[in-house]
């Protein structure tokens, strides 16, 4: 769920997710974060809190890219 949210800009339910407990780092199949996915939809907001929520800004999705990419 947090995956899809980021991936929609929803950032009341990202924070909603978060504020429960969900993985900030759970990765998909393909390596991919919701912070690449927040990083992709270029919504500064998300990611700024997924960053001071703990995610991590290096990880590596399956390309070799990380958040920083975008």
């Amino acid at each position: 769920p947090l995956h899809c949210a980021c991936r929609h800009g929803n950032e009341t339910i990202v924070k909603y997710l978060v504020e429960q407990g969900a993985d900030i780092n759970k990765s998909t199949i393909q390596d991919e974060t919701p912070l690449l996915y927040a990083c992709e939809q270029e919504n500064e907001n998300i990611v700024k809190y997924l960053v001071e929520h703990g995610a991590e800004v290096n990880k590596t999705a399956m390309q070799n890219k990380t958040p920083l990419h975008y």
